[in-house]
């Protein structure tokens, strides 16, 4: 069905932030019992919104996955690390492909510039 401005519109579900992703789907069925109880017992939705909010306070400038890691280096580097990842997908956060000591520099969707 078209809209009046002509626009396709198709049944998505919305993406939140704030869901959870299902435990099964953060480990493989080989994978260690440790690794299978991570994936049970770590409230992802938290550590989600606490790596956006750390993109969100770095700004225009950005920040790596490094300098996350090594301001929190008693947080698991793996509830850092695979955050970024989510976000992209969610489209709140982008790579505009510069590089800060060798990592990619992540910056929040506000920060991006549509080219006219």
């Amino acid at each position: 069905m078209l809209d009046r401005t002509g626009v396709k519109h198709t049944e998505m579900k919305q993406l939140n932030i704030f869901d959870d992703i299902s435990p099964h789907k953060l480990h493989r069925k080989d994978d260690p019992e440790t690794s299978k109880e991570a994936a049970y017992s770590v409230p992802l939705s938290k550590r989600r919104a606490f790596v956006l909010n750390l993109i969100e306070e770095a700004g225009a400038k950005g920040i790596t996955i490094r300098e996350m890691t090594k301001q929190f280096p008693d947080m698991s580097s793996s509830s850092i690390t695979s955050r970024p990842n989510e976000l992209e997908k969610l489209e709140l956060i982008f790579y505009a492909g510069d590089k800060r000591d060798g990592s990619r520099i992540i910056r929040h969707i506000k920060h991006k510039t549509n080219p006219q």
